[in-house]
């Protein structure tokens, strides 16, 4: 669970889309910044598009639950993939 806390907060450090991250192991909420309010539903989208799975923990949070027997070469993929439809948002909102 450090590893992926480490990687989202370094993910938002270049994308800065979230103002918090949060949650206890593996499950993980990514609280969205106030100009995407009510938007973690089409940002689940993007990042489905991507080729992640995330879930919304109400309407400004994206949930992560990576299935527990997952592996840091998997987490890594996954990660730089959302990091990629990150970059991708918030290039185009530009």
């Amino acid at each position: 669970s450090q590893h992926l806390f480490g990687q989202l907060h370094a993910i938002n450090d270049e994308v800065g889309l979230f103002t918090e991250v949060r949650g206890q192991g593996l499950m993980v909420g990514a609280e969205l910044v106030p100009q995407l309010h009510g938007k973690a539903g089409e940002m689940i989208e993007l990042a489905r598009r991507f080729g992640v799975l995330t879930l919304v923990a109400g309407p400004n949070v994206l949930r992560f639950l990576p299935p527990l027997n997952i592996t840091r070469d998997e987490l890594d993929e996954g990660l730089l993939r959302l990091k990629t439809a990150l970059l991708y948002h918030r290039d185009q909102a530009a």
